[in-house]
């Protein structure tokens, strides 16, 4: 019975990744139904990580490049308005072209964190 009901709802280290997630993106600046839009999950069950069903492996791999990004821009960044504004100021370098890194991951392509997240390795990195 245990792991039947482990199936139907979020593991203790979802929970975990996801209330992370929701505190970063909160001070990104995301209101909820943006939130809800970046995990795909529905916002009004976001408040309550406990009461989701377990995470598919869409929704586990965009928390996981979210919580990859954060770890990149505090690398990136000393100063901690640095960490958290960097996503809602508006870039003229690839792959943003004009847009804040929110407008390129929040615009609905499957690839937008994917390619945040490459962007800040490459300049982590030097290349």
């Amino acid at each position: 019975m245990s792991s039947e009901s482990t199936d139907r709802t979020l593991t203790q280290n979802d929970q975990i990744g996801l209330r992370t997630v929701i505190r970063i993106m909160d001070k990104w600046g995301l209101d909820t139904a943006c939130q809800a839009q970046l995990i795909h999950v529905d916002s009004e069950t976001l408040s309550s990580p406990q009461s989701l069903p377990c995470f598919n492996n869409e929704q586990r791999s965009r928390v996981s490049y979210l919580l990859n990004i954060h770890a990149s821009l505090r690398d990136l960044f000393q100063n901690p308005e640095n960490q958290y504004g960097f996503m809602s100021a508006v870039n003229h370098n690839p792959p943003f072209y004009g847009q804040s890194p929110l407008d390129l991951i929040l615009s609905g392509e499957p690839s937008a964190l994917k390619e945040v997240f490459y962007h800040l390795e490459r300049v982590k990195y030097g290349q």
